[in-house]
This record gives structure tokens, C-alpha cells and sequence, in this order.
């Protein structure tokens, strides 16, 4: 699950707010920027990367993490205002399209063995919250397809990431960002650390995943009432 963390810091006792669900991102403009992608592992040393897919083979995972330039910007300034030896840990950033494809069909046919009664089409619509469908096109782009979406948790400076109460990729209601405020427990304090450092930097908290957090995306553009820079990028 990870390990505590014995620094303190006054934005462990500042609670999560209610967080929205990006309603409508689908329809949202778009209003692209030229941007580029820069390596996670050259952000300097207070970033980490653990690309995730890469070490599962899934197909078209990079052996790296990738974000938009602006992206690593704030994430070097909400690792720097961390306490301690404390890092972020990147698990995920750019996204290809078949990655995406394969992290949905394989969350449909894992809904498929503990809802035998659903079809196809309603197991998509309950996979859809936790896992955006592989839409490769320019209207509505997966998040991490744009590379303004970023997954990731504070870790030691060995690598070791907090406890947040559930791992990576734990599609069930605990997972979700605020889901732990009424728990007095270590890794509600852990937490309410990532979600403070990270949207004190512009990043918006995705509401049904602790780790997921976004900016210029057409996810972070719903939250904020602002309009989304970031369309689907190539590979880097």
C-alpha cells in the first residue's frame, strides 16, 4: 500500500473540498497551443518516474513519462514545496491511443466476469468513469492522449510512494480523491498533501482517482470554466 510519512505539514489538516465531476468535457473547444512534450525523467531531481504501463507491456507504453512542457513546470514547483526528502512519483503522462485501448478493454472484460448480466454497451458506460475510451480524434481526445493529464503520488526520495489508502489503479470508491475525509488515518493526511501541492500549482483533481490530476485538458477546462489548450499529441 506504501509506507507513513513522519513530517508534518499544515496542508495535511486542510480537508479536500467536494470536487466535480467533469461533466460535458466531451463538448468543450478546444484551442490548441504549441507545446511539446519534455521527458518527466529530466525535470530534475525531486521528480521520479515509474512508468507504469511500460513495466506491464502494454502495447504502445514508452519506457519514459512524458507531460506538456507547462505541465512540468508546475509539477517541478509543487515538488519543490514539498517537505522533507519528499518527491513525486510519475507513474503515467502521455498516453498513447493503443495503451488507452488496451487499459479499456481490459477493464470492460474484467466488469464482464462480475456482471455476467451487462451487455457490451452498458459495461462500457461503468468502465467510463475510471478508464476514457480510445477516441483517437481532435473533439474529445482521452486526457492523457494530450499529455496535460499526470498520474502520480509522493514517494521518499528511494522510491518508496505514501500510503494513500489504495494502490494505482484501484477502480473502486475508495480510490476516489476525497473518498478518505471523514477516516482519520495516515493516508487521508497523505492525500490532502498531493491534492494541496498539486492544485496550488493550477492542476484540477480528478474526482474519482486519487492520483489522476489535470491542466490545459479539455477535463481540467470543465472544472475550471476555462478553455482547454491541449488537443491529442503524437508520440514524443
Amino acid at each position: 500500500m506504501g509506507s507513513l510519512v513522519s513530517v508534518a505539514d499544515p496542508r495535511m489538516h486542510q480537508p479536500i473540498p467536494r470536487l466535480s465531476q467533469p461533466a460535458g468535457w466531451r463538448d468543450l473547444p478546444i484551442a490548441p497551443v504549441d507545446e511539446p512534450l519534455v521527458p518527466v525523467a529530466g525535470l530534475g531531481a525531486r521528480i521520479i518516474e515509474d512508468p507504469q504501463y511500460f513495466a506491464m507491456g502494454l502495447p504502445g507504453s514508452l519506457p519514459g513519462c512524458w507531460v506538456r512542457e507547462d505541465v512540468g513546470r508546475r509539477l517541478v514547483a509543487a515538488a519543490d514545496s514539498l517537505p522533507g526528502d519528499l518527491v513525486l512519483l510519475v507513474w503515467d503522462g502521455w498516453r498513447s491511443i493503443d495503451t488507452q485501448a488496451a487499459l479499456f478493454h481490459a477493464y470492460v472484460d474484467d466488469l464482464a466476469l462480475q456482471y455476467p448480466d451487462l451487455a457490451r454497451p452498458e459495461l462500457e458506460q461503468v468502465a467510463r468513469p475510471y478508464v476514457t475510451p480510445p477516441d483517437p480524434g481532435h473533439h474529445a481526445p482521452p486526457p492523457h492522449l494530450t499529455g496535460g493529464a499526470v498520474d502520480l503520488t509522493i514517494a521518499h526520495a528511494d522510491g518508496t510512494p505514501l500510503d494513500m489508502g489504495t494502490g494505482f489503479d484501484a477502480f473502486v470508491p475508495e480510490a476516489g480523491a476525497a473518498a478518505l475525509e471523514s477516516i482519520d488515518m495516515p493516508a487521508r493526511a497523505h492525500r490532502r498533501l498531493l491534492f494541496h501541492a498539486l492544485t496550488a500549482q493550477g492542476l484540477t483533481a480528478y474526482v474519482e482517482e486519487w492520483w489522476h490530476f489535470d491542466l490545459g485538458d479539455q477535463f481540467w477546462a470543465a472544472v475550471t470554466g476555462g478553455t482547454a489548450r491541449y488537443g491529442p499529441m503524437e508520440a514524443p
